[in-house]
């Protein structure tokens, strides 16, 4: 008798053990193309939410350098920035800051710009500025604010001009379309005093 319930025993954990088999599934996910990783539960909508979140990680760590939000990566960050005012000016800048991962940028740069007018001569002006931006999103494509302020030197006609430059973009990986609003006070030398409103256009490339 008791050898017979030994059996009966055996086969029912047998049995259960098949049908914990069969209800389990397998998924396997390629990463980075080296590693596999292997799931075994037995709820198969957590296998199929498990299996895209890992798809979703694998995909974006497979992407090229250049197919990146820079505003929610952490680190040092540097970007170079050609514009363009008034149909005349145009300017080539750099900002060096801190990127904190959250889309918030602090940094500051310089640059040099020449404005080309057919009605006068060149004349060539540095400016140095400090630099915050804000990008709302972790997408791909994400719009932005942005604020530069500093000083612009002029070099042709030996003079100083206080600046403030907001503007509004959109970031598309690690490059930038941006339009904003430049105010320029004259506050030493040439242009003493001066008002100038100018607006502008930017292409921004971040390293």
């Amino acid at each position: 008798m008791k050898r017979i319930w030994t059996i009966i025993c055996a086969i029912a954990f047998s049995g259960a053990a098949l049908s914990a088999q069969n209800t389990s599934d397998t998924i396997k996910v390629n990463r980075n193309g080296a590693d596999t990783l292997v799931i075994i539960v037995k709820d198969k909508q957590g296998v199929d939410r498990q299996a895209r979140k890992e798809q979703r990680l694998a995909e974006k760590a497979q992407r090229p350098a250049y197919m990146v939000n820079t505003g929610y990566v952490r680190g040092y960050r540097a970007d170079i920035e050609l514009s363009w005012a008034n149909k005349s000016i145009w300017g080539i800048t750099s900002s060096h800051g801190f990127s904190f991962g959250n889309g918030l940028y602090v940094g500051g740069g310089a640059g040099f710009g020449a404005e080309l007018s057919k009605n006068q001569d060149a004349s060539y002006f540095a400016p140095a500025f400090a630099d915050i931006k804000y990008s709302f999103t972790k997408t791909l494509a994400s719009p932005f604010v942005s604020l530069k302020g500093g000083v612009i030197a002029d070099i042709t006609n030996k003079g100083v001009r206080t600046f403030a430059n907001p503007a509004v973009g959109l970031d598309i990986a690690r490059f930038s379309l941006e339009v904003g609003y430049e105010y320029q006070l004259g506050c030493w030398g040439y242009l003493d005093g001066e008002h100038i409103h100018n607006v502008k256009l930017g292409v921004v490339y971040t390293f």
